[in-house]
């Protein structure tokens, strides 16, 4: 996943945390589109 397209994934997740209360993993199964790997990928780096 390039580099800008995780960031826009990490910074949206970490803002919907706040506003919305959810845990990253509820969170990410809201994008069906995103990989395994991807969404992997993501999580690792919101930590």
């Amino acid at each position: 996943m390039p580099i800008w397209k995780k960031n826009i994934f990490v910074n949206a997740i970490k803002a919907r945390m706040l506003q919305e209360r959810r845990t990253t993993e509820e969170i990410i199964r809201d994008y069906p589109a995103l990989t395994a790997e991807e969404k992997e990928e993501i999580l690792s780096a919101i930590g």
